[in-house]
Order: C-alpha cells, then structure tokens, then sequence
C-alpha cells in the first residue's frame, strides 16, 4: 500500500534511508551522506505532505517526494514537455526489498498520482553512477534529457510525458 508519510513515521523512514545508506557505500556509490538527505529533509517532506511510503506489514519498504520543486539546475536543460510538471525526489527502497518490484511499483503510483492531478510530464534525476537508477528509469520509458552537477557529481535528468 502506497500513502502519504505522516509524522509517525519518521523514525521508520530514517532507519530504512539510514540501511539505504550503507548499502550504496558498500556499492561503491557515494551519493548521499549525512548532508543529504538527512532527518530534517525527511521531517520538512512530511510536514509538507509531499512524502510517501510504501508499507507492507506495517513495515515501510520505501518513500519517496512528489512535489514541483526542481533546483536551479533543470533550467539549464531543454526539457521536451511542458509546465506543469511532477518531479520524484528521493526515491529509496529499503536493502531487505529491493529486487522485488518495489520501485516499479512507487514509479507506477507517482504517474497515476501525476495522471489525476493533470501534470503534463514527470521529472527526476539520478545519480550517474547509480547504474541500477538509471537503467530503472530508462525501462520505465523515461527519456534523458542531459546532466547537472550538484554536489556529490553529475546526475542524469529523465522526463516522461503523462497521457
């Protein structure tokens, strides 16, 4: 089940980021640390009800932000469709469920999402060396669009237009 994160579930969602964390170090991929994201991103997200959770036997498998935020960077890029549009944030799947469909599932949820609130396209970015992120997004039918740099290196941006 898919809903919206609520307060409660922040020390839950801190200690699935945390696991997620430690996996992409022991990956080799050096994309987020105690800068970012950290618990008071994830506590403004909530507060702002731009968080979601996939939960499964009362346990939260994995969370990501929906909301219209993009920094600066994306407009640098020649986007391909259109205001408005829906950008994925931190999208993370706990180690324990990840290569079980998890993922697929909360992209397939922010496209309805994205569907029934009228947005014309989705917009993210992953990092470049995450090649797991990256090959997820481009089966998904996400598009590149170019590169920006934040702090931690080059991310690749995708977009897909929403029917």
């Amino acid at each position: 089940m898919i809903r919206k994160a609520v307060p409660a579930d922040l020390v839950q969602i801190e200690k699935v980021l945390e696991a997620v964390k430690a996996d992409m170090h022991n990956n080799n991929i050096d994309q987020w640390d105690a800068e970012y994201p950290n618990k008071e991103i994830l506590k403004r997200d909530i507060e702002s009800q731009v968080g979601w959770v996939s939960v499964e036997n009362g346990d939260i498998l994995s969370y990501m932000v929906l909301n219209e935020f993009c920094d600066e960077e994306y407009n640098l890029l020649s986007w391909k469709y259109s205001s408005p549009f829906l950008i994925i944030h931190r999208l993370f799947v706990s180690p324990s469920a990840q290569g079980k469909g998890v993922s697929s599932i909360m992209i397939k949820y922010a496209e309805q999402y994205a569907s029934e609130n009228n947005y014309h396209s989705i917009r993210l970015d992953a990092f470049s060396l995450n090649e797991t992120a990256n090959l997820v997004y481009l089966k998904k039918g996400y598009e590149f669009v170019g590169t920006v740099t934040f702090r931690k290196g080059i991310f690749n941006c995708y977009e897909k237009a929403i029917q």
